[in-house]
């Protein structure tokens, strides 16, 4: 895995920005992959689990700080809760009614209260959506090796954009805005090709 100082590298690189005197300073390349990195997440998130302790009756839990989205809730762990469209209103007391989960104002929200094996230590299991970490000039990227490629190309495609900016406000129109659309098109490529990737593997999962 690449930290920021190394994708910076390999940025200048694709840009062919390589000489004693550069069109992109260190600054603007990092605030651009940082970016890159933020672009990612949103297509392709991290997925991980989030334990919560369920007390006899709650029904509301807080959802973890920063997270993008709840994709599904367990409670007791293993048994998958099945979402409701929007939150629940009333309070159900019917503890035999089949138990379900919904989004409400930033927390999860469970259809009755919970009783039984519902209730212990970690038994409310979050399947969260997460950002990757923030890129860091030293440590290593914790996302996938073979995206980085997709950061890259992210940040080329901005850092030519930024450059057509410059060019247009100093009326001095030049290559930019076609390198620009040209880097455009390759990322679009390879995000259907990863899109494509990942239909595959599910496919072949199931």
């Amino acid at each position: 895995m690449s930290n920021r100082t190394e994708l910076r590298a390999r940025l200048r690189t694709e840009l062919g920005d390589t000489g004693s005197l550069t069109v992109w300073s260190d600054t603007l390349l990092d605030s651009l992959l940082v970016e890159a990195g933020d672009w990612y997440s949103r297509l392709w998130p991290r997925q991980t689990e989030a334990y919560s302790d369920v007390a006899s009756d709650q029904r509301s839990f807080d959802t973890p700080e920063g997270a993008l989205g709840i994709v599904g809730v367990e409670c007791p762990p293993g048994t998958e809760l099945l979402q409701e469209e929007a939150g629940t209103i009333g309070t159900p007391q019917n503890r035999w009614v089949r138990q379900t989960w919904s989004l409400w104002g930033g927390a999860v929200r469970l259809g009755r209260p919970a009783n039984g094996s519902e209730v212990g230590a970690s038994a409310l299991v979050m399947k969260v959506l997460l950002l990757w970490d923030r890129l860091d000039p030293t440590e290593p990227w914790n996302g996938p090796a073979g995206d980085e490629r997709l950061l890259v190309l992210w940040a080329a495609t901005e850092a030519w954009a930024w450059l057509d900016g410059e060019d247009r406000k100093r009326g001095r129109p030049g290559r930019s805005g076609e390198m620009t659309a040209r880097y455009a098109s390759e990322l679009e490529r390879e995000i259907d090709a990863r899109r494509r990737a990942v239909v595959s593997r599910k496919l072949e999962l199931g």
